[in-house]
């Protein structure tokens, strides 16, 4: 199930929010590298994803935030996480990915 709010030019946009840990055995410089090297590439942000936010916790936490635009926005969060396990297979211990709108919309919808 897919939660397309928002047509733009061009096709659906949809919000990505990804939560996911670090596996601890990797190193952070490790982990800096893989993603300099995927930028340089031109392989992350995949195709059609604009990165909003990207944050790095404590621990090896982090939170990524990605507008996607087109017609098949899951195709392209999914194409997000096989990218980095390509790169370096067993880098995140968990990588959860969920459809997301803004909390204006979210009320406006509870309160129909």
């Amino acid at each position: 199930m897919t939660n397309k709010y928002q047509t733009c030019e061009g096709g659906e946009m949809m919000i990505i929010v990804t939560f996911w840990s670090l596996n601890p055995n990797v190193q952070p410089s490790k982990v800096a590298e893989i993603a300099a090297q995927l930028m340089q590439k031109g392989l992350w942000p995949p195709k059609n994803a604009k990165l909003l936010g990207w944050y790095v916790c404590t621990g090896g936490r982090g939170v990524t935030i990605t507008e996607i635009e087109g017609a098949n926005p899951e195709e392209v969060d999914f194409e997000n996480w096989v990218t980095w396990l390509k790169e370096y297979p067993g880098i995140f211990a968990s990588f959860e990915s969920y459809p997301a709108l803004s909390a204006e919309k979210a009320v406006e919808i509870v309160l129909k």
